[in-house]
């Protein structure tokens, strides 16, 4: 380490303002546990009580607490590299000490929250192969500092695993990405519009609904109680209320979603490279990502109906783990073109074959067997309530129409194709979306058949990754059977890595 501008192979503490850092994650931890019983301290500040001195002392003790674990937790953490492996000393009450092995290194990715950016610090962590989420995280290091500890433990571990084609971006590769994807002001709100505002309205009522149920166990009567005087307007002006709650609803909806979107994907950038991805994203709390090339196993991307007006389609890329819950597994780039989509698979997957010459449909039963339970059974209950609802129970023959009409638009979009070298899978309600992997990454391959479909000769085919499963429902036993041992030979006569 002689040529180092940076000394690693001595203990070295992070940068002091890790101080501040662990103070705020700290602090979050506090709020996140005790969020009610702070809050209910809150109210019952108002009862006229000692609550306001107990609130005092609670929020003194709380940051005595956290002030005091934050300075402890910076003093007794050490990093340095040992021989082939970096090495973590921490611990207050108990210490610990992590060995990490260079050539058991993923990736290292940086990200930044306003004070990293401030004050021109990262936070590095680094992703190990099995990891469910970061092995190692080092709140703070001067970016310089980090980015050379980065070169130097890619550089040691390419000449230990030297057949591995190396995926990090050092210093000098940078020169040499080229970017194929920026979300300008107009991308974003492009973007923002086009999320999937129910899902924000859900976390809207389940935030507000979660702190009322906080503040008194009788919801109903608190609602009840703030808003007697407008009870008669809203009798009188019922579908009125009704038409400007909705509207009010929607754009709080729509607001959350677009703030949301700024905040997570500001001036996101994915450049392309001889050797991989590197995404930079966030405002707030800066990202960047490094996507390797031989560990991508899955390559998805969808649309919805608002977005294909932009011609947009969200992009997930998806790497090898251990499981599916890993943080850094499912990346998702959001605002994508069919040109750059492309541009990626080129990259990812570097092969001429990505065309197909056949699309294989599902079985036409998949259509029946999801109307019987989508359609006619909800109806054939709903009818059953005629005898408490009376002649409004008839309104459940709507489910029927309305279920035929959308497994319709399911079933016709429901697809995959296969050639020596990929194998997509094809579906969408509204809008459309496909998955794309290598036929020599599969790693497993399972044929299930319910007694249904035992009766019926056909199966399910599910087909597994290291980031996750492929399923092809409903398809023809034989098809099935030849589908799984075309897979398997394809995995066993291939002589490239899965990863």
């Amino acid at each position: 380490m002689e040529n180092q501008p940076f000394d690693f192979s001595e203990p070295r503490r992070q940068s002091t303002v890790a101080i501040g850092i662990i103070l705020i994650k700290f602090i979050r931890m506090t709020i996140r546990a005790f969020w009610p019983i702070l809050l209910s301290l809150f109210i019952g500040g108002r009862a006229g009580s000692r609550f306001e001195d107990i609130i005092g002392f609670v929020l003194l003790g709380f940051a005595a607490i956290n002030l005091g674990g934050s300075i402890l937790t910076f003093f007794r953490f050490y990093f340095h590299l040992d021989k082939d492996a970096i090495v973590i000393d921490k611990g207050v009450l108990r210490r610990t000490k992590t060995n990490i092995p260079f050539e058991r290194i993923q990736t290292i990715n940086f990200k930044q929250n306003i004070l990293h950016q401030l004050f021109n610090v990262v936070s590095v962590e680094i992703d190990t192969a099995g990891a469910k989420k970061s092995e190692i995280s080092i709140d703070a290091l001067k970016r310089d500092e980090a980015m050379a500890l980065r070169d130097f433990i890619l550089a040691e571990k390419a000449q230990i695993v030297p057949e591995e084609i190396e995926d990090q971006i050092t210093e000098e590769e940078q020169i040499t990405e080229k970017e194929i994807l920026y979300l300008k002001p107009l991308d974003l709100i492009k973007v923002g519009i086009s999320q999937n505002h129910l899902r924000s309205m859900a976390l809207i009522f389940a935030f507000v609904f979660t702190t009322l149920n906080e503040i008194t166990e009788d919801i109903a009567g608190l609602l009840s109680d703030q808003f007697a005087e407008y009870e008669d307007y809203v009798v009188n002006n019922v579908w009125f209320v009704f038409v400007l709650s909705t509207i009010l609803v929607l754009i709080l909806s729509f607001l959350f979603s677009l703030v949301n979107t700024i905040l997570k994907y500001y001036e996101l950038r994915l450049s392309i490279h001889k050797k991989g991805l590197k995404l930079v994203r966030g405002l707030l709390n800066r990202e960047e990502i490094t996507i390797n090339r031989n560990k991508v196993q899955i390559i998805s991307w969808s649309t919805n109906p608002i977005r294909k007006l932009f011609n947009m389609f969200t992009l997930k890329i998806s790497q090898a783990s251990s499981t599916e819950a890993s943080l850094k597994s499912n990346i998702k780039v959001p605002g994508s073109y069919q040109a750059q989509i492309n541009q990626i698979i080129a990259t990812v997957f570097p092969e001429d074959r990505y065309q197909f010459e056949i699309t294989y449909k599902m079985h036409h039963l998949l259509k029946i067997r999801l109307f019987l339970f989508l359609g006619i059974l909800p109806t054939v209950l709903g009818l059953a309530t005629y005898l408490g609802l009376g002649t409004d129970a008839l309104y459940f023959l709507l489910i029927l129409p309305v279920s035929w009409i959308l497994i319709s638009l399911y079933y016709g979009k429901r697809s995959y194709q296969l050639n020596p070298e990929f194998l997509k899978s094809n579906g969408g309600l509204f809008g459309r979306s496909h998955d794309l992997t290598q036929v020599h990454k599969v790693q497993a391959v399972r044929v299930k058949q319910s007694i249904y479909q035992r009766r019926k000769r056909i199966a399910t085919v599910l087909l597994y990754t290291a980031a996750g499963h492929l399923t092809l429902p409903f398809i023809e036993i034989d098809r099935a059977r030849a589908l799984e041992n075309f897979v398997l030979y394809r995995i066993q006569t291939d002589s490239r890595e899965w990863m």
